[in-house]
C-alpha cells in the first residue's frame, strides 16, 4: 500500500478483512459520513483513547491505499455512534483510529427490545396500528417470536417510525444482548438492509440494529 498508516485488520470472530487507518474528523469534508442511529444521551466526557470506530464503504477495501482514495466516497458508521457524535460535537482536532470494511461483508439484524408494558396492552396497540398475525406482508413486529404484519406500511422507514414511537412512549426499551431478563417479553422488527441505510438519510431509534462483524 502507498501509505504505511493503512494496515490490514483481521477480525477475530469473523471471516472478514478490514482496513485500519486514522482520520481526523475535524477536517473530513472530503468524505460523506452517514450515521443511522439516534443518540438519546450524548457522552459528555470521554477517555483520551478508545476502541476504533467501525465503518463500511461501498467499494473493495483492497483498492484503498491512500487517503485520496476516500475523496468523494460515502462511508457508513456501523459501530460507535456515541463516540463519533462526541468527536464531531466538540470538533476534536486529533486523529482517531477506525476500521473500514466493504459493505458486502456487513450483516444486519434487528436489535431486540424489552416490552415494558403488559403484553395484552401492547397487542392492543399493535391492533390499533393495523398489525395483525392473521395476514402476511414484508414488514412485521415480532412479539415473543409471534409476527404481527402490517399491509399499510409501505417501507422500512415507516416501520421504524412506529418503533421510534414505541421507544418515545416507553412501551419498549433496548435489550442488552446476552443480558436479557427472562421474565420480559422480547419485541423485534423487520431487519434493515444495508442498502436502505445507504439510500436514505433517515435515522433509526437507538440500538435499532445489531451489525456484524463486531470489533
Amino acid at each position: 500500500m502507498e501509505n504505511n498508516n493503512f494496515t490490514a485488520y483481521q477480525f477475530e470472530n469473523y471471516d472478514v478483512e478490514g482496513l485500519k487507518l486514522e482520520i481526523n474528523f475535524s477536517n473530513t469534508d472530503f468524505i460523506e459520513i452517514k450515521t443511522h442511529e439516534e443518540i438519546n444521551t450524548p457522552i459528555e466526557n470521554i477517555e483520551e483513547s478508545f476502541d476504533p470506530l467501525l465503518f463500511g464503504i461501498d467499494m473493495n477495501i483492497k483498492n484503498i491505499g491512500h487517503m485520496d482514495d476516500l475523496k468523494g466516497k460515502k462511508i457508513i458508521l456501523l459501530d460507535g455512534h456515541h463516540r463519533y457524535e462526541y468527536l464531531k460535537r466538540n470538533n476534536i482536532d486529533k486523529s482517531i483510529e477506525l476500521v473500514l470494511i466493504s459493505i458486502d461483508d456487513v450483516e444486519i439484524l434487528s436489535y431486540p427490545a424489552h416490552l415494558t408494558i403488559a403484553k395484552k396492552e401492547f397487542e392492543e396497540i399493535l391492533e390499533n396500528y393495523n398489525f395483525s398475525n392473521n395476514v402476511s406482508s414484508e414488514f412485521y413486529v415480532s412479539l415473543d417470536d409471534v409476527k404481527f404484519f402490517n399491509r399499510k406500511i409501505e417501507d422500512i422507514y415507516q416501520l421504524y417510525e412506529f418503533k421510534n414511537y414505541c421507544y418515545v412512549n416507553e412501551y419498549i426499551n433496548s435489550a442488552v444482548d446476552g443480558n436479557q431478563a427472562n421474565d420480559k417479553s422480547i419485541v423485534n422488527f423487520t431487519p434493515i438492509k444495508i442498502s436502505e441505510i445507504i439510500e436514505n438519510d433517515s435515522l433509526f431509534p437507538p440500538k435499532s440494529t445489531w451489525i456484524t462483524p463486531r470489533l
